[in-house]
């Protein structure tokens, strides 16, 4: 995937451009979201390789701006991970203090088994966030491996001596000798060879490249020897992966295509050319990550109290009909068994008060459903921190969920979360 060497992404210093002109205000540049460095002085091709940014990616995770004695300012958004500029300065974003640890979020997040861990890494810096991700990885694609690579048929083409499968006759047609004595056939191999273990293989090869901590290295690149005996190196595009769809026969991979999605989705980008050189950069959107937390822990608040369905992304009938009608989809949808709405949910990974357009949002879900709704904040202690109503009749609540809750296990943290999803539930719906 990457064959030139890489900026010195991990920690490893490249040389600097000799007078490059960026003196940055530390090295890293450490920032939280939704953060700004102080001004500094930047080379010309710093400043346009972040100016492009936005070219290159669906969403950009760093804006500048300059002061008007020309010094650069950098800006963070949602998105956590790290960045090396053409200079070979290093930027790293952290999440802001709204999650006690990356690792902890991420295996929430995506329903890791706890058991399949056994080392630990906190998010202390760009190496350590690459970590996180490959530990979570890893232990997923181990999962998947002692249980058995899906095996799909797969259309194959081929030239043979004699024939296996159909005669592609097209192909055989413009086969150069008149009279041959080979043939062209296409067939239907079942295989491991498909788009699904190709997009797992193609994400670790990517890890491989990034993680720093040498055991987790070691493990990943096994695993990536392991997957090469039976599964073709591919160029795999995000869209490809996005249209997967998983059944009975691989729901197993569940945990490890959504990680896959992440690693090779356009909100991650890498190999990202900066003039003559290549910087290799990992970002995610923590509003992703916070969803799949919320929606976890709505699921597991609703079994706890029984006769309740939760359903993550559901499409709500409309309240507005015509050309001016749009999609209507709140984060998490709560019904009674039997289909009955009981509430509805959005996750909003940002602090502070709520914006019109969350409350707007949020509305439009409760009037179209007629339940009571709430927008969901990370935060420490859980609970609902403000609650108003919706034409005199539906309860709308500000809820955090305790994603920084002061616990010191991740069994402590899960149950820290859940719990303040069960506590929104138990006092909508069962009051």
């Amino acid at each position: 995937m990457i064959d030139s060497s890489p900026v010195g992404y991990l920690g490893q210093r490249i040389e600097r451009e000799e007078s490059s002109g960026t003196v940055p205000p530390s090295d890293p540049i450490s920032l939280e979201e939704h953060d700004a460095s102080p001004p500094f002085d930047i080379s010309q091709k710093d400043a346009q390789f972040l100016e492009s940014l936005d070219e290159r990616c669906q969403a950009a995770p760093l804006d500048i701006s300059f002061t008007s004695d020309g010094r650069a300012i950098v800006e963070t958004g949602t998105h956590v991970g790290v960045l090396t500029l053409p200079s070979g300065v290093q930027i790293e974003v952290t999440p802001k203090q709204t999650v006690t640890r990356l690792l902890w979020a991420l295996k929430y997040a995506f329903e890791t088994p706890v058991e399949s861990l056994d080392f630990e890494t906190e998010f202390t810096g760009a190496s350590s966030f690459f970590d996180a991700i490959g530990i979570l990885f890893q232990a997923e694609l181990q999962s998947v491996l002692d249980q058995g690579l899906h095996r799909d048929y797969v259309r194959t083409r081929s030239v043979e001596d004699h024939v296996q499968g159909r005669i592609d006759v097209q192909r055989q047609l413009q086969r150069p000798s008149a009279v041959t004595t080979d043939f062209a056939v296409s067939r239907d191999e079942f295989t491991a060879d498909n788009l699904l273990n190709q997009a797992v293989l193609a994400a670790t090869r990517l890890l491989v490249t990034l993680t720093r901590d040498n055991r987790l290295s070691s493990r990943l690149h096994h695993q990536e020897q392991r997957l090469r005996e039976f599964v073709s190196v591919e160029e795999v595009s995000p869209a490809e992966v996005d249209r997967l769809e998983l059944s009975r026969l691989n729901d197993h991979y569940e945990a490890l295509l959504g990680l896959t999605q992440m690693l090779l989705n356009r909100e991650f980008f890498e190999d990202v050319r900066a003039g003559d050189r290549r910087s290799l950069a990992l970002f995610v959107n923590m509003n992703d990550v916070f969803e799949r937390i919320v929606e976890r822990a709505f699921r597991a608040a609703a079994q706890s109290i029984g006769n309740l369905t939760v359903e993550g992304q559901a499409s709500i009938p409309n309240i507005v009909e015509g050309p001016h009608a749009v999609s209507m989809r709140p984060d998490v949808l709560v019904t009674r068994n039997h289909g009955t709405p009981v509430a509805v949910a959005d996750a909003k990974w940002k602090t502070g008060s709520a914006s019109s357009s969350d409350v707007y949002q949020l509305t439009s879900y409760i009037l179209a459903l007629d339940v009571p709704g709430a927008l969901v904040y990370p935060g420490r202690d859980g609970g609902v921190t403000e609650q108003s109503t919706v034409m005199g009749e539906h309860r709308l609540r500000s809820v955090e969920l305790a994603t920084n809750a002061a616990v010191t296990s991740y069994d402590d943290y899960a149950h820290a979360i859940e719990t303040s999803a069960l506590r929104y539930l138990k006092r909508s719906v069962c009051s």
